[in-house]
């Protein structure tokens, strides 16, 4: 690797994912100028993943291996991020693999546009909306709400038949390239406390500062979906899903305050969806019925999830949804709650 900064810095975070690693490495080598890095952080894998990064490294003088204790997704992220040298930053799952002008098309949008995010399809989708913008205006409008969470907006449509996620846009860093020295102005990181939609945090929290944003239309990135992910595997367990709604909440809440309450129209339906699967998890079994209310009376005890729920559209073209969302207006139905705005 030359002795000047790389054009290109690419994140592998991994955790026990030798059986597709060697195709992860390959597509991102054979893709990679010459002139770029690689930091794959070992997240403490107990199969054979570090070997075969250090295999690799031995051959690849643009790969940069460094091992850590197990900790998460997050914080394998963030310590790349904290050696990247990059002047444009991308983030590769192990388990994926890329096209090989993934790095090309994405860093010839962004010096075209002098944008600061560069988004892209992925195989089996197309991009939702024109996303050359050209201001943080408009990339709060156009964009930032395809992220963030569901309106009330989003739920009567889907009441008049849209499907739900019809308008979204899958929020992850893999799909997304950026400027380096825009997320170490703003140090932007990954928050180490929560397991599943971490990427939605992080990126929507670059959106709130980015200056312009642009976007290609070839579907450059190919996704593995298995059941060792952690998509499938929070879910599965009712105490991981709990806690990790209730650091979402805490995340989206301290981004909306940062940004003096403008955000709360753009995740208030997401707020009560929220309380219904930590209800649906608990009733279910997936974890003991005193511990999921335990979380569920922590999740609304905050003021705004509260008024959500209350504000909540209702119709009986989902009974399911009304039925639910008018049990848990009953639960909060105490003296206290009756007494706020």
């Amino acid at each position: 690797m030359s002795e000047s900064a790389p054009e290109i810095s690419v994140v592998i975070p991994c955790w026990n994912v030798s059986p597709w690693l060697t195709r992860c490495l390959d597509s991102v080598f054979a893709a990679l100028p010459e002139n770029a890095e690689a930091v794959a952080v070992d997240d403490g894998s107990t199969d054979d993943t570090l070997a075969i990064l250090r295999r690799r490294a031995e051959s690849e003088p643009r790969l940069r291996v460094v091992p850590l204790a197990h900790r998460g997704v997050s914080a394998a992220r963030n310590a790349a991020l904290d050696l990247a040298r990059g002047r444009l930053l991308f983030f590769v799952d192990p388990d994926d693999s890329v096209a090989p002008d993934y790095f090309s098309a994405m860093s010839a949008a962004l010096d075209r546009d002098g944008a600061d995010v560069c988004v892209c399809p992925y195989p089996g989708t197309k991009l939702k909306g024109d996303y050359r913008l050209k201001t943080n205006a408009e990339i709060r409008a156009a964009y930032l709400p395809r992220v963030f969470g569901y309106s009330f907006g989003d739920v009567r449509e889907w009441y008049a038949g849209r499907a739900l996620f019809a308008e979204r846009e899958m929020a992850a860093v893999w799909r997304m390239a950026f400027r380096r020295d825009f997320v170490e102005r703003l140090h932007i990181r990954f928050d180490e406390t929560i397991e599943l939609y971490e990427d939605a945090m992080f990126v929507s929290e670059a959106l709130l500062s980015a200056r312009s944003m642009t976007s290609i239309e070839d579907d450059v990135y190919c996704v593995t979906d298995r059941e060792s992910g952690a998509m499938r595997s929070v879910p599965r367990d009712g105490a991981r899903l709990c806690r990790n709604k209730l650091r979402l909440l805490a995340k989206r809440r301290a981004l909306d305050e940062r940004e003096g309450g403008a955000l709360g129209s753009l995740y208030a339906a997401t707020c009560a969806f929220s309380a219904l699967e930590m209800l649906a998890a608990t009733v279910r079994g997936r974890l003991p019925r005193r511990e999921g209310f335990r979380f569920l009376r922590e999740y609304l005890s905050d003021a705004f999830v509260r008024r959500a729920i209350r504000r909540f559209p209702l119709s009986w073209h989902r009974p399911a949804v009304a039925a639910a969302m008018l049990a848990l207006r009953f639960c909060l139905c105490t003296g206290n709650d009756k007494k706020e705005t």
